[in-house]
């Protein structure tokens, strides 16, 4: 479930304006080997120039978010910086833009790269300003983010995208997994969390099955029926796959019969997990029609 962040290659140019915005009166980076930036372009001139630039900095420890602008001249200024209160931990950074809502405006999810995990936050810029999107707990009186590794999926095929995170990270070694993943849907002011999963999974039809194979574990509190859920294709009804065959510890749980080329949305009874579980998928369809799967349980969390 977790995203690919790997780095881009950045514009040479608008690297380096993002450079020289560097914030150092709020990161304390020991040489300039410490001192780490990554961009998006947020808004485009009708020229296709970026007019408008959402900009992280890291000094290998602490982080910031800054807005650049373009003037009338062509120079950039520092349109917003984020809040002190706004707690960001991460040795690099990445930033990906999508529209989450689909109104036309995108949002940005800002990851803060750590060694187990990558913090998420999810801002919109409302003309002035950014908006803060998630989901946050309170740490010696600062915001951090409650979004580890976050993931976007379209699990509904209506309204705003989900976002699925896990909740913890798990100390190495520890065996089952006490930390759920889980997902979040757009409220009124920011994501919240709408139910726990214990596991998101995509498969492609263009894949050799044998290669269309997840493991997942059993969460130490997970309280049964489990359910198998299937998404097929994206929500204009496209990419749909024309069979899929999932098999969990060789048992067959769902076949062609069932998720086909009219269907959208499956749920089938998973009849018994174990601690350790293998899922595989056989898929027929075009080269591009995919499938999302989520195992879900009974557990109030």
């Amino acid at each position: 479930m977790f995203p690919d962040l790997r780095r881009q290659t950045p514009d040479p140019a608008l690297q380096q304006v993002v450079d020289r915005f560097y914030p150092m009166e709020r990161l304390h980076p020991t040489n300039d080997g410490e001192r780490y930036a990554c961009y998006q372009v947020l808004r485009t001139t009708p020229t296709n120039e970026p007019a408008l630039v959402i900009a992280a900095y890291t000094d290998r420890s602490a982080g910031a978010i800054r807005v650049l602008r373009r003037t009338d001249s062509g120079t950039f200024e520092v349109a917003d910086d984020s809040p002190d209160s706004w707690a960001f931990s991460g040795t690099d950074c990445r930033i990906r833009i999508q529209d989450l809502d689909f109104d036309g405006q995108p949002e940005a999810i800002v990851y803060f790269v750590g060694v187990r995990a990558s913090p998420g936050w999810v801002l919109r810029w409302d003309g002035t300003k950014l908006l803060n999107l998630t989901p946050t707990k309170i740490d010696r009186g600062r915001e951090s983010s409650l979004l580890l590794s976050p993931a976007v999926y379209d699990l509904e095929h209506t309204g705003s995208l989900r976002i699925i995170a896990a909740r913890e990270i798990e100390p190495p070694g520890s065996g089952l997994s006490r930390s759920p993943a889980f997902v979040y849907r757009l409220g009124p002011a920011r994501y919240e969390m709408e139910k726990g999963i214990l596991a998101v999974m995509g498969f492609r039809a263009d894949v050799d099955p044998r290669g269309n194979v997840r493991v997942f574990g059993l969460v130490q509190d997970s309280v049964p029926p489990w359910r198998l859920r299937i998404i097929n294709g994206d929500r204009s009804g496209r990419n749909r796959v024309t069979g899929a065959t999932i098999r969990i510890n060789d048992q067959e749980v769902t076949g062609p019969w069932i998720v086909n080329e009219r269907t959208e949305f499956t749920t089938t009874t998973i009849p018994s997990l174990t601690t350790v579980n293998h899922l595989t998928a056989t898929l027929t369809g075009p080269d591009e029609a995919f499938i999302t799967v989520l195992v879900e349980d009974s557990t109030q969390r």
